[in-house]
């Protein structure tokens, strides 16, 4: 389906719904699937789509593992057919990426993995520590390889392009047969997806985007898959709020299938990472994979967006940074009480924030006028949820 077609598809799909008053009265397809013999089957993976032009085929509903606790998930995930496996040498302080091992280590020939490890330009980093650490990932990982390789959290290509003990580091994990491919993870895929176009490291690139951010950035997705790179969605879920929002607890159209579905409805999508922390989370996420975007799971998404207008800081977002005196890092902060509230990953969250430049806190937005709040371009009540954000996380 080409841009311009599913731009119309959605539209019309769109301006059906809104009469329609059909979101909370069509069932959705069960999660499991029934078999020919009238029994209870695990769902399937029923497409797979080329990452890029790495040669790999990948799921098109895969697993992101940053908040695992039992990885017999992850082989269960498997043998519904999901073969891509993103995790990251921080996720769980390391433990993410031993889950991972754990629970692939039978079929580690039949699937994709993923690592990614941030690094910070102010401090020195030589190409000994770069390779150390993807050894010690691969030590968790119990595997002699990673498929990817990926510098995690880049604002910014520049600074990771220029260096050279990083690039060094990389062209020798290669060399070595520990790296197959590398790329990037982002939350400024504006600027980023637009420099990868200009490079090689870049060949599969992951992006935040989903039906209330995104698709701005969709002419770029479609120009570093036109160049030949992967490219992956995380934070497909928009915040993940349904369980919050009162008309949408016990929806009998499933939200989380209804998001996977749009994203997967754009073609230059190769594949999204929703994570997996439950046995019903995998079949409810993989009975959405090959469906197209109809027009209940689009009532879904209207509903949704309805509810969470203002409610939903968007993640990619800059607009009130500039506007706050005292240098907060609004969208980080707001980031990680999503994770505490909707992710279920309240320890990690608290971990995040621990670790935050005593500065970047809003431990000053009680004696201010709310420069934010008049920066924010959504209506979201900006200086309460930092000060709420900042008395969860640090409970």
């Amino acid at each position: 389906m080409s841009r311009s077609n599913r731009r119309n598809f959605i539209a019309t799909l769109a301006s059906g719904v809104v009469g329609l008053g059909v979101a909370g009265r069509i069932k959705a397809e069960p999660a499991g699937a029934r078999s020919d013999q009238g029994g209870p089957s695990a769902p399937k993976i029923k497409k797979f789509n080329p990452l890029g032009k790495t040669g790999l085929k990948v799921s098109d509903v895969s697993c992101g593992a940053i908040s695992l606790f039992e990885s017999n998930v992850l082989r269960y995930a498997h043998e519904c057919g999901v073969n891509y496996f993103d995790t990251a040498e921080g996720y769980l302080r390391g433990k993410g990426e031993v889950y991972v091992g754990q629970g692939l280590k039978e079929v580690r020939d039949k699937v994709i993995i993923t690592t990614k490890h941030p690094y910070d330009f102010r401090q020195k980093i030589d190409r000994a520590s770069v390779i150390k650490r993807m050894e010690d990932s691969l030590k968790r990982l119990q595997s002699d390889y990673v498929d990817v390789a990926m510098a995690h959290g880049v604002g910014d290509l520049s600074p990771l392009l220029n260096n050279q003990e990083i690039m060094s580091a990389y062209d020798q994990l290669k060399k070595d047969g520990k790296v197959r491919f590398t790329g990037f993870s982002t939350h400024n895929a504006k600027l980023t997806l637009k420099q990868a176009l200009d490079t090689d490291f870049a060949q599969v690139v992951l992006v935040m985007y989903n039906h209330m951010e995104g698709k701005e950035i969709e002419p770029l997705i479609k120009a570093v898959r036109e160049k030949g790179i992967g490219t992956v969605a995380m934070k497909i879920f928009a915040g993940g709020m349904q369980g919050n929002l009162k008309s949408m607890v016990s929806p009998e159209v499933s939200y989380p299938q209804a998001a996977i579905r749009w994203v997967l409805s754009n073609p230059d999508v190769d594949t999204c990472i929703p994570t997996f922390s439950s046995y019903s989370h995998v079949e409810e996420y993989v009975a959405a994979s090959g469906r197209p975007l109809d027009r209940a799971a689009l009532a879904m998404i209207i509903r949704y967006r309805q509810q969470a207008h203002n409610l939903y800081c968007r993640v990619s977002c800059t607009e009130c940074l500039s506007s706050c005196p005292n240098n907060v890092a609004v969208n980080d902060v707001l980031r990680y009480a999503m994770y505490f509230e909707h992710y279920g990953m309240e320890k990690e969250a608290m971990a995040y924030y621990a670790e935050m430049e005593p500065g970047r806190k809003p431990l000053g937005c009680g004696d201010c006028s709310g420069h934010c709040e008049k920066a924010c371009p959504y209506g979201l009540k900006v200086k309460p949820r930092l000060l709420h954000s900042h008395d969860i996380l640090t409970a």
